[in-house]
Parts: C-alpha cells; structure tokens; sequence
C-alpha cells in the first residue's frame, strides 16, 4: 500500500513557523488540486493527503468509509510525526476533506495520545447541516454540472475530464453513505471558511462552533466553493492561515 502522506512543501528548520500543515482535498481531488497554495507556501511546511485510486495510488481500491480512509491517515499521521509535531500541525480539508480531517483529528489523538492544533475546514457545512445521501444517485448531467461549477481550474481534454469525473463520482457516493460521528466535537480549534458565493455553505459554517474543543473562527472569502485553491489565489488563502491560525485566534 502506497503512502498517503506526502511532503509538497519543505521549510528549513532556522525559518520554520513551528507548523506543519497537511491538506486534504475535495471530492475528486488529487495532490494536483492542491498546487496553487502548494506554489504560494512561501515559509510554510505543506504535506498533503492522496486518497486511493488516484495518483501515486491510482492501482489501489478506493476507500470503503470516509472512517476507514482517516483511520489510514491517522496511523501514518501519528507514526511519522510523534506526538510533539502531531500536536502543532494544521489540518486543512476542503470540502469533503473538511470531513476526512474531522475523523482525522479524533482518530490521530486515540493514536499517539496528541491532538492537532486546528482544523480548517473550507468549503463544508457543519456535519450536523448535511443531508447524508444526498449524492447517492448521481447522472452524467449532475456530474459534469458539479465538476463545471465547482472545478479550482478547467478541465481542458477529454481524457482529463473522464478522470475527474470518475473520481467525483466515486467521492461523492462515499460522502452520501457518510452519516458523520456522533459526538458533537474535535479535540482541538476549529477555522471554518467559505466562499461568499457558495450560497449552499455560507448560512452554515458558524454551525462548526459547536465542533471546537479549542477556539472557533470563521471568515468569508471572496468567490465561490472552492475558490481558494483556483489559479492565483494562493497567497491570499496562506493571508487567511496567517490571520486566523499563526496569529493564534484558533
């Protein structure tokens, strides 16, 4: 089995912030998704996340839960950084990753007895405002209008859109069987962002307070679901990790 984790963004220890961010990304997303902040993260150690079936890991299944793939990251999370940088890393999840890093957090801590410093979520209602199943039967239309609408970059040839398309597919029936956990709460801060034209997110992602252990921030970003990570907009999103992270509000 291929490794989830991948370092993207080296930072010398003589100028390191003290943390480490590790990016989950959203449904039919790759590391790829994440170049635009990856590019930006001038000062910032960034690893991120490959989900199965995709990318390096392209020959495996995909997962079965979104539980099963977070307890996978957790015991590689906890075995790779220890309990001292488990405690000062970020988990940044868009979109469906907002919820694979909500079940990362609760499972690294039962891991190495460390919980992360913050989980920003962008992009994604609080899990008590989902409606699980809501994807469960997904045409070709809906499909391409999702991967249309929400897509950081266009798709331009047709190979690549049958790729992007399977994995949303694929992502999107593992969000509908998800049905969230039970208790109302992450051992750590919680950040939630949205976008101020993601009109199916933005009356909900102060619902996250209720999530945090620790502090709770929430900031409205200019453009629309998953605006953050489209073309030239990564230094405004390390702006925001700056502003409600590294400033300590969360």
């Amino acid at each position: 089995m291929t490794a989830a984790l991948s370092m993207l963004s080296y930072v010398d220890s003589s100028v390191d912030c003290g943390r480490r961010y590790v990016c989950l990304p959203p449904a039919g997303g790759t590391l790829c998704t994440l170049r635009e902040i990856v590019g930006a993260a001038t000062g910032f150690a960034v690893w991120g996340v490959e989900y199965p079936a995709r990318g390096s890991r392209v020959a495996e299944p995909p997962p079965v839960t979104v539980e099963q793939l977070a307890e996978q990251v957790a015991r590689e999370l906890a075995g790779l950084f220890g309990p001292r940088w488990v405690a000062r890393t970020v988990l940044v999840g868009f979109s469906m990753g907002a919820f694979v890093g909500l079940e990362l957090a609760r499972r690294v801590y039962a891991w190495c007895g460390a919980a992360p410093a913050t989980l920003v979520v962008v992009g994604a209602v609080a899990p008590q405002r989902r409606v699980p199943g809501k994807y469960a039967r997904t045409d070709a239309a809906t499909l391409t209008r999702l991967l249309d609408r929400h897509s950081p970059a266009p798709v331009t040839t047709s190979e690549a859109r049958d790729y992007a398309l399977e994995l949303l597919r694929v992502d999107l029936r593992l969000m509908s069987a998800y049905r969230g956990p039970a208790d109302v709460t992450v051992p750590c801060a919680v950040v939630a962002l949205c976008g101020e034209g993601d009109s199916a997110v933005a009356d909900a992602t102060t619902a996250w307070r209720s999530w945090a252990t620790g502090s709770f921030s929430a900031g409205v970003v200019r453009g629309g679901h998953l605006g953050l990570l489209a073309p030239g907009r990564g230094a405004e999103f390390w702006a925001w990790m700056s502003r409600l992270v590294e400033a300590g509000d969360a």
